[in-house]
């Protein structure tokens, strides 16, 4: 579990030294946040009406670096020691609007990220920056350690599919980029997989008062993360429900207590925190939904709409059917999860080349195709822990089904796309569950070699990613 989580930390540090400065999704925001709380001790208050321009550090980085996320880079040693000049002169105390549309999000990630902002206070902006996303890549080894945990507890009988498991996860580029950026997706990613791991334990082990207040206490860090975390929830409510009707006698009552501690911790971890959001920093209950949930949205969306925007997602439109994509994407299950999965990175704007999206969808369907055939090979095992099968399907659908609903708002109000493969990734333990299957799935005679090569393709596909990423930047 140790190596495992190690090599996640080495990858996503890797990823943080490659990528450009503001170059990971909505970086200069999460970073303006953080910094804004390591100097002033407080979460800013969200800003409303227009988003206010860049200023200070965020303004000089974003327009004196030679990167661009529409062009090729250009290079200037005289342009370079400008701006370094410019950034020792430009040092000050950071605005409150400095975190702009991140001003929503609950300070749960930026405490931690305030850690290395307050203690690089005196570096300059690239360094401080650099920082960060170091701390931020810690978070992917703790994402990967529980996505080996969760394979442990899924898969007891075959040790060395946990790692491979794990591995894969480790090894994914979107997650490794995402994990070396200042950007709070590292922490929900993190929180997801614990969740996971928690409720297969308890599925495992029995539902107990004390595995209650971790399942509570890590649902309720997702959710002041993020709130792409509540994708999760109805599978989890599930679990606790059928973990409790499924024992009996004082196990039963164990379960029960379990449950109910669960639901307090959670309860009042959020509530608490909500209030200390209102009464104490001034911020309004409604930023939590992020403005999804206004009078304006609700003014341009119809549930006839939202059914077919679902449908036209992830199939073929109906004829009765308005377009829901009518420039982009064309064909959004493709366009969107397959070629972002296999790679696109900054925000969406590069990619590997089609050929090689198609051999990536390849390989997914032959680790699903073989991951299929260990399911039928242990049907009954299946049938006996349907229950722990039902929680991770509502789990996959709410999650999915949450984004879709979102996509669909924000794009009847922005007139852009939303969805994105990362949207995803608090069901990474899901996706080490199918490779560790696909690898047993070929049989226990070359299942090992299975596994090994599994890890071997993706340590490559990381690697080609990487080299992606360097000639986008710096050739």
């Amino acid at each position: 579990m140790w190596a495992c989580a190690a090599l996640a930390v080495v990858h996503a540090s890797l990823w943080a030294l490659v990528t450009p400065p503001f170059q990971v999704i909505d970086e200069p925001a999460h970073f303006g946040y953080a910094q804004y709380l390591a100097e002033s001790g407080r979460p800013p208050r969200p800003v409303t009406g227009p988003l206010p321009p860049y200023e200070g550090e965020q303004r000089l980085l974003l327009e004196g670096l030679p990167y661009s996320r529409e062009q090729n880079p250009s290079w200037s040693s005289a342009d370079e020691q400008q701006l370094r000049r410019e950034l020792a002169e430009a040092r000050s105390a950071t605005a409150e609007s400095a975190a702009r549309a991140a001003s929503t999000y609950s300070p749960f990630y930026y405490v931690y990220e305030a850690i290395p902002a307050r203690l690089g206070l005196s570096l300059p902006a690239l360094d401080r920056l650099y920082l960060m996303r170091l701390f931020s890549a810690v978070l992917a080894g703790v994402t990967v350690a529980s996505v080996f945990l969760f394979l442990r507890e899924l898969l007891p009988g075959t040790p060395w599919a946990w790692t491979v498991g794990a591995l894969v996860v480790g090894f994914q580029p979107v997650f490794g980029f995402m994990s070396g950026g200042v950007n709070n997706d590292g922490m929900l990613y993190a929180a997801g997989a614990l969740l996971l791991f928690l409720v297969a334990r308890s599925f495992r082990l029995g539902l107990t008062p004390r595995r209650g207040v971790a399942i509570g206490a890590a649902a309720a860090a997702g959710l002041l993360t993020k709130t792409t975390m509540v994708g999760l929830f109805p599978g989890a409510a599930l679990a606790l429900l059928l973990l409790w009707w499924r024992t009996t006698g004082v196990a039963r009552r164990a379960a029960g207590r379990g449950a109910l501690a669960a639901g307090a911790t959670f309860a009042v971890a959020t509530v608490t925190w909500f209030a200390a959001d209102v009464l104490v920093f001034g911020r309004p209950l409604a930023a939590a939904t992020g403005g999804m949930a206004s009078a304006a949205v609700g003014e341009v969306t119809t549930l006839r709409g939202q059914l077919s925007y679902l449908w036209q997602f992830f199939l073929p439109r109906l004829p009765f059917m308005e377009d829901a994509f009518p420039t982009y994407p064309d064909y959004p299950v493709w366009d969107i999860y397959i070629q972002g999965f296999v790679g696109r990175f900054s925000s969406f704007q590069f990619g590997f080349p089609l050929w090689v999206n198609q051999v990536g969808l390849a390989v997914l369907a032959l680790v699903a195709g073989l991951a299929g055939v260990e399911l039928v090979r242990s049907r009954e095992a299946l049938r006996r822990r349907w229950p722990e099968l039902c929680t991770y399907f509502t789990m996959l659908v709410g999650t999915v089904l949450l984004v879709g609903v979102t996509g669909y708002r924000f794009r009847a109000v922005e007139g852009l796309n939303f969805e994105q493969p990362r949207y995803l990734f608090t069901l990474l333990p899901l996706y080490g569950a199918v490779v560790a299957l696909a690898a047993r799935g070929v049989g226990r005679r070359w299942g090992h070699t299975a596994g090994a090569a599994l890890v071997a393709v993706a340590a490559w596909h990381a690697l080609f990613s990487l080299l992606l990423s360097i000639n986008r930047y710096y050739v």
